[in-house]
């Protein structure tokens, strides 16, 4: 398993629950839980590319505390970021749907170690 399988998997993964909070969202006539999780799944997005990025670029120049430092503010401004954006405008984006969108990249990390670790065993 390697970064490029994650970013195809969890784009599959996206999609489904997507369709999922579409369906919550025109039971509940809101637009907010699919809004939500879109906002959620490109912050979650763009922190697993900056991981990789600042992965790649400590192998590159050794061992840098900076790098790490920075990076990891940095994600966790974008964290925050995606919260209070669904805090401020809540008739918008629901925060549920931020949250689950957080998690989509995980889910999917979990999902393709399961799978892989499946498949070796037979």
């Amino acid at each position: 398993m390697n970064e490029r399988d994650v970013q195809v998997e969890s784009r599959k993964t996206f999609l489904f629950i997507l369709l999922i909070f579409c369906i919550i969202g025109v039971l509940l006539k809101s637009i907010a839980y699919p809004i939500g999780l879109v906002m959620g799944y490109i912050v979650s997005y763009v922190n697993f590319m900056m991981t990789i990025y600042s992965s790649d670029l400590i192998l590159k120049s050794g061992n840098n505390v900076m790098i790490v430092i920075v990076m990891f503010i940095a994600k966790m401004i974008l964290w925050i970021a995606g919260f209070a954006l669904s805090i401020i405008f809540k008739d918008f984006i629901n925060i549920a749907g931020v949250f689950i969108g957080y998690l989509v990249i995980q889910i999917t990390i979990y999902w393709l170690t399961y799978y892989t670790r499946k498949e070796e065993m037979k």
